[in-house]
């Protein structure tokens, strides 16, 4: 008797390892397609039951930062790297299906703080302008020159890319913190001390804003 032939399946693809000398950039994409993110030779077993774009990622971890911007996670200098281990623990968490290390999501800060930076810098010239609803640069053909000029060739890549996190940036590293508690004396100003209920007020709004992003 003759068995009818059954079609031939493929076996899946094994994980693309990928190292720590890797970019950030280069690891989100990977991520995002799907593969499994490793650090040297450690393999994580763990499914993939989700899969987000590299700017979900990205704005993952900017999340993060807001929820530890705050005078007691975060110091005159950043975080501290106690903190650092803390919000990479977090990260892990809530994206398990992949694997940076702390250097790689500290790269990416400063990566994406550079870019925010250079955006914020380039909006304030004269003739550009900013559409709110794709999150993109918009200048004419001659001020693009100009910006290149400014900024060298790694704005150019704006031109056609937004940045969403642009928002999100501004809180994180345009608001002011405060520190401490406040001393008044009968010597301050009263504008001083106006100026300082003020600021107060609006870290206040920053944490309303994002403490549902808590980690319960």
């Amino acid at each position: 008797r003759l068995l009818p032939l059954l079609p031939r399946t493929s076996s899946p693809s094994p994980p693309r390892k990928i190292y720590m000398d890797a970019s950030s950039k280069f690891n989100l994409v990977q991520a995002a397609r799907g593969r499994k993110v490793v650090l040297g030779a450690k393999m994580d077993s763990r499914k993939i039951t989700k899969r987000d774009s590299p700017n979900e990622l990205e704005r993952a971890l900017v999340e993060i930062l807001l929820e530890h911007n705050t005078p007691y996670h975060r110091g005159g200098h950043g975080w501290s790297g106690e903190v650092w281990n803390m919000m990479v623990r977090i990260f892990h968490a809530r994206h398990s299906y992949v694997k940076f290390s702390k250097y790689q999501l500290q790269e990416k800060e400063k990566e994406i703080k550079r870019e925010y930076k250079m955006l914020r810098e380039a909006r304030k010239q004269s003739g550009v302008g900013w559409d709110e609803m794709r999150c993109m640069i918009q200048a004419d053909a001659h001020l693009w020159d100009e910006l290149t000029i400014l900024f060298g060739s790694r704005i150019n890549k704006f031109k056609s890319k937004p940045f969403p996190l642009f928002n999100l940036l501004g809180d994180l590293y345009d608001v002011h913190i405060v520190e401490g508690h406040y001393n008044f004396t009968s010597t301050s100003e009263p504008s001083q001390i106006a100026g300082v209920a003020h600021t107060e007020t609006e870290t206040e709004e920053v944490n309303r804003r994002f403490s549902h992003l808590l980690v319960k």
